[in-house]
């Protein structure tokens, strides 16, 4: 409990931390712009800017509360190392175990903190805009949060781990920058790649003019194809990749049709069933994260503190 306490106040004092909140501020900001021009196109919506609101938090959290877990969770044990508080810590009646667990419960409470700000920000936008908080908005809110957090979580356990390993804070935090943008985002392009490749293989397509030779359904029969296989690809070879896994499920909330006349249709899925839908990639989302804390205690128990 004494480590839990004072990481959470460790953790809320920090500049990174109130950096957070800015960013998530200005980037919720934009969105108020943004949405006004969606919401122009659309024959529904309500249903429009339910599915804008829950992807704005996603987005949010990807760009922002994400890096702020894997670099609180890269620089926790080493920083504490260097400036021997662990080792005072240590001297009181508190175990390896306990004070990792404390140090991963408090970073993580901080990191609820910054989601519920998020959140808040997104009440705001959908009060501004005339959409009522009924009781399965916030539902979907909720538990677009809870996916979002767990994913959050995976990240923070992924730094603890890598904090075990490397004792310099500045290496660590360098390293989980380095981490954190060739998975989240130089990966992904690589593996969307192979996966553009492989449906342009299946339907013949070997240049951009090909694709003026296919049909109306044909084109929707290639798009469908594509998206089955950026499913396919991300949870083979970016399993280790919450925010991309976390993405791909946000993407079926709602499914768009375009109209003759020009307008288009969104048909608001719900969380829940996105959730469903994507499965593995839900699981993958909650089930690592024990595996990187439990690798984290094993490290730790057996690290020379000196």
């Amino acid at each position: 409990m004494w480590g839990f306490e004072l990481e959470l106040k460790k953790s809320l004092r920090t500049k990174k931390f109130w950096l957070i909140l800015v960013l998530i501020l200005l980037i919720y900001a934009m969105a108020f712009r943004e949405v006004k021009d969606n919401l122009e196109g659309a024959t529904n919506p309500q249903e429009l800017l339910v599915t804008s609101v829950v992807g704005y938090i996603a987005v949010s959290a990807f760009l922002f509360i994400g890096l702020y877990a894997l670099m609180a969770g890269a620089t926790s044990v080493n920083s504490d190392l260097e400036n021997g508080t662990v080792r005072i810590a240590l001297s009181k009646p508190l175990g390896r175990v306990s004070y990792l667990l404390g140090k991963f419960l408090g970073q993580a409470l901080s990191i609820v903190v910054a989601m519920l700000f998020a959140t808040l920000l997104s009440f705001v936008i959908t009060k501004y805009y005339g959409l009522s908080l009924t009781a399965s908005l916030v539902g979907d809110l909720v538990l677009s949060n809870v996916l979002i957090l767990v994913a959050m979580l995976q990240l923070l356990a992924l730094g603890l781990l890598i904090s075990t390993f490397i004792r310099s804070s500045n290496t660590a935090l360098g390293l989980a920058l380095v981490l954190f943008f060739v998975t989240g985002l130089v990966m992904p392009q690589i593996v969307d790649g192979f996966a553009e490749d492989k449906a342009k293989e299946e339907f013949g397509i070997k240049g951009w003019k090909d694709f003026d030779k296919l049909s109306k359904d044909e084109l929707s029969a290639y798009r469908e194809r594509l998206n089955e296989l950026y499913r396919e690809y991300h949870l083979k070879y970016l399993f280790y990749a919450p925010q991309v896994l976390m993405l791909d499920v946000f993407t079926d909330i709602d499914r768009t049709t375009f109209n003759d006349d020009g307008t288009y249709t969104v048909e608001y899925i719900g969380v829940k069933r996105a959730m469903a839908d994507n499965s593995a990639q839900t699981a993958l989302i909650a089930g690592l994260t024990p595996v990187y804390l439990g690798l984290a205690l094993f490290r730790f128990r057996r690290m020379d503190l000196r």
